[in-house]
């Protein structure tokens, strides 16, 4: 008896196996001849920005150029690391990832680069910075609201496109040779507060390597130097702007000089001369 249950349990099992073996491969053989319905592309881009560097229609005609039509073609054809790397040669693409779902869905999900900081060199040439501290291309359809470098810059995108900021900050060579470090890690600064983000329009770097600050309010322009204690010198300049200019007046300097050890320097405006004709 017990010989028998035990011819019997392997029997069911040897029948199980069959069948779910058989269901597989019809599963795998309708895969292979299910065909692709549709394409969905998802674009994430950052909700405080309104830039569209990376946008859907791009998207289809970088595909259709470089993969070819993926509606109605066998999912089995569908390379989704093919399609990936395709995804990575638009520029402004930070993330990409593709999957295909069992209802025959190509579903494509892009996570937009974030431009940090504009720089406009010497030249004329201008590019981006993301928030990865990665360079990025200027892009002739939209422009960025982000603060701008200008002055004495001489890098250009070229040059430095396969340097991140990060590799620039720990290699002493490099550190040597640029400023873009400098001008990234100060619009960071800048931008995680909300006084500062408000405030500065631009960075500009003097013929003396000096960084000089634009604000948005006043005429007079303000020299900061170098980012040594940067910190303590923008607290400096806020404590001056709300203890001092709100009462002296915003009009009365030219010069805001923060070089100089725990003080604001300040140049006055020279008044203009008059004449009478007679």
């Amino acid at each position: 008896m017990k010989l028998f249950k035990k011819i019997f349990q392997i029997v069911v099992w040897v029948i199980a196996i069959g069948t779910l073996g058989v269901v597989f491969a019809f599963v795998q053989e309708k895969e292979e001849e299910q065909l692709c319905s549709k394409v969905n592309i998802d674009i994430e881009r950052n909700p405080l920005q309104e830039n569209f560097f990376v946008e859907e229609n791009a998207i289809r005609t970088l595909i259709a150029q470089k993969f070819g039509q993926i509606e109605n073609a066998p999912l089995k054809d569908i390379d989704v690391n093919t399609l990936e790397r395709i995804m990575y040669s638009n520029p402004w693409v930070q993330k990409a990832d593709v999957y295909l779902s069992i209802d025959g869905i190509t579903n494509i999900e892009i996570i937009q680069r974030n431009p940090l900081l504009r720089i406009i060199n010497k030249n004329g040439l201008s590019y981006y910075i993301d928030s990865n501290g990665k360079l990025m291309p200027w892009s002739p359809d939209f422009t960025a609201r982000t603060i701008i470098a200008t002055g004495n810059i001489s890098e250009t995108f070229e040059t430095w496109k396969s340097s991140t900021i990060e590799e620039i900050i720990n290699n002493d060579t490099l550190k040597t040779q640029t400023y873009l470090d400098d001008l990234y890690m100060m619009t960071k600064f800048i931008l995680a507060d909300g006084f500062w983000s408000a405030f500065v329009e631009q960075i500009y770097l003097n013929n003396k390597d000096e960084i000089e600050l634009v604000p948005k309010v006043g005429n007079h322009k303000i020299i900061f130097g170098d980012l040594q204690n940067m910190e303590e010198k923008f607290w400096k300049l806020k404590v001056f702007y709300k203890e001092g200019l709100n009462y002296t007046g915003w009009d009365n300097y030219d010069t805001l000089n923060l070089k100089y050890n725990n003080q604001v320097v300040c140049t006055k405006k020279k008044l203009k001369s008059t004449s009478n004709n007679q």
